[in-house]
């Protein structure tokens, strides 16, 4: 029981330096695990595990409102941050708000199949999934999971390298959405490299807790950069 209450202090230390309800941090730090384990128990009834996965359904279009979300609070808080001085901090979060932007067009394949769009040829020849998509093309596809990896591994690790709030820091909260999506990665780069399909699009949760985390560090980001009255 001892090993619990150093977490609880720093959970406890991050709700007050984000100004977030201890219920609140709570229920993100618990609500990517348990529905990680949700998602996995509704593969027993197929019909509500497709309905949740598949393309163009629930967890996609729930990321992509995610990523926009993201990339609206962060070019938000770029302006307030460049607007008060900080512009080194405003550029780091341009690039945030840049990439959510950027994961929000992969998401929908950049509205191919809601406007019925067509792959062009070169595209299609070398895309895995023969979508107007770049993170599906062969050649780049390692350096987009290296992205992931990388990101979700400093959602996770950083907020408990850096003590109080810090700008590009995500609160300890919001650190198991991070853990979700770089478990699933590394784990199916390591042991599934060919996975089955429904393994594979299993990875639709694991992206979406990275989309959450993204946008609920940019809101929180956005309040925090807030001028003083």
């Amino acid at each position: 029981m001892a090993a619990v209450h150093p977490l609880r202090r720093r959970l406890d230390r991050s709700s007050v330096d984000w100004s977030v309800p201890p219920r609140w941090s709570i229920a993100l730090l618990v609500s990517p695990l348990v529905g990680a384990a949700a998602v996995a128990l509704s593969a027993f009834h197929s019909g509500v595990y497709h309905v949740l996965v598949r393309e163009d359904s629930v967890l996609e279009w729930a990321g992509l409102l995610a990523y926009l979300a993201a990339a609206f609070f962060a070019a938000w808080t770029a302006l307030r941050l460049y607007r008060s001085g900080e512009r080194g901090l405003a550029v780091g979060f341009v690039v945030l708000a840049s990439c959510c932007a950027f994961a929000a067009g992969e998401e929908i394949s950049w509205g191919q199949r809601l406007f019925d769009l067509e792959t062009p040829s070169r595209l299609e020849a070398v895309n895995r999934q023969r979508e107007l998509t770049l993170h599906n093309v062969a050649e780049a596809e390692r350096g987009f999971l290296f992205a992931l990896v990388a990101a979700s591994l400093y959602g996770l690790v950083a907020p408990w390298l850096v003590a109080g709030r810090r700008m590009l820091v995500p609160p300890v909260f919001l650190c198991s959405a991070f853990l979700v999506t770089f478990a699933y990665t590394v784990t199916r780069a390591l042991f599934f490299p060919h996975p089955s399909y429904d393994l594979a699009k299993y990875s639709e949760w694991p992206e979406f807790c990275f989309a959450f985390g993204l946008s609920t560090f940019a809101l929180l980001s956005w309040r925090a950069a807030r001028p003083a009255e």
